[in-house]
């Protein structure tokens, strides 16, 4: 979703007419989607890649979310995001939920922007503990910092504990402009099926 700046400081109210709840609403199909092709971005690692993998349907790739009225958001312009994001660095926090979200915004902005330069560091794309690409033309960079459970685990006489209280690794985060965090696929598993 990109808000122009300037309806970016006045309240839903006044901007669309009523109270909006963008978590209000319905998958719609549409069949301008999907945004990207997983086929033609450098940025979508195997494991997330679907039709890769011979997903014989491909309905799934043509819904969208669709906030109730009055909600109305406008078509994802990675173009626009990429101007408005200029300088900014946008970091996602989290399991692999937080991985595919990084990599489908990567991808969408990359469909948008096919020739602009990317640079991604590390090289390898490797996530150990973090992977960055910044598109540098507009100076604009996307940070994934792998974090199961978003807080510390620690060795203890009894074995591996949650530190509920602690966020050691959040010292790593300071300085992005904007975080999105993801945790949960990991919180239910115990023993063996634990990270």
């Amino acid at each position: 979703l990109t808000i122009s700046k300037k309806n970016q400081h006045r309240p839903a109210s006044e901007s669309s007419g009523g109270a909006c709840d963008m978590f209000a609403g319905a998958w719609v199909a549409d069949e301008s989607y999907p945004l990207y092709d997983s086929a033609s971005c450098p940025f979508v690692r195997g494991e997330f890649d679907c039709r890769r993998f011979s997903r014989p349907d491909k309905q799934y790739l043509k819904y969208r979310w669709q906030p109730s009225p009055p909600c109305s958001p406008p078509r994802f312009d990675g173009l626009a995001l990429l101007r408005m994001w200029g300088g900014k660095k946008v970091m996602f926090v989290g399991d692999s939920l937080a991985l595919n979200q990084y990599e489908s915004l990567l991808c969408m902005i990359h469909a948008a922007a096919p020739d602009a330069r990317a640079t991604v560091s590390p090289r390898s794309g490797r996530v150990d503990p973090a992977t960055t690409v910044t598109f540098d033309e507009y100076n604009v960079t996307l940070v994934y910092y792998l974090s199961h459970y978003l807080v510390d685990i620690v060795s203890e006489k009894a074995g591996r504990v949650l530190k509920l209280d602690k966020i050691d690794e959040g010292r790593n985060w300071l300085g992005a402009d904007v975080l999105v965090f993801d945790s949960w696929h990991w919180w239910p598993r115990s023993g063996k099926d634990q990270p």
